[in-house]
């Protein structure tokens, strides 16, 4: 999940008139789509290279984690389980290849999804799960606008 604070430091290190405008508006008016859009046009943010990349792997037909996340409505247990430990695995994947590890790692929600993996594994509770990919599911369409 990108954060306010996130974006207030990326804007102020971008430095171009249109960030220091869109930082403007981010203080008056808190994070909007926006705002990550004039991110993304001036420094593409890890997380959005990683849900396009998993966009572009399901449609060259050799996953079906993209789809699986887009779903919505996965009720299976094993499919939930299996959806969120391959995007934990793959967000693993793709950390090899970014900048900020640290960073890519909290905006692609990896220790979320470690920790509903973990409490499942001590309650069997598939709620935790399915509210996270929920939001794991907004995450990817919010990136997927910023393309646009």
């Amino acid at each position: 999940m990108v954060t306010k604070n996130d974006c207030i430091l990326l804007l102020s290190t971008i430095g171009t008139d249109e960030a220091k405008a869109e930082l403007t508006n981010l203080v008056k008016n808190g994070l909007t789509i926006d705002t990550l859009k004039c991110i993304n046009r001036n420094r593409e943010l890890s997380v959005s290279a990683f849900y396009e990349k998993i966009r572009n792997t399901y449609n060259n037909k050799k996953s079906k984690l993209y789809i699986n996340i887009v779903k919505g409505n996965l009720q299976d247990a094993d499919d939930i389980l299996t959806t969120l430990a391959s995007l934990q695995l793959q967000i693993l994947l793709f950390a090899k290849t970014v900048e900020d590890r640290q960073i890519f790692l909290r905006h692609a929600r990896f220790g979320d999804i470690s920790a509903v993996l973990g409490q499942y594994s001590k309650t069997y509770d598939l709620i935790p799960c399915q509210k996270l990919l929920t939001y794991i599911r907004a995450d990817l369409k919010v990136f997927e606008e910023c393309k646009k």
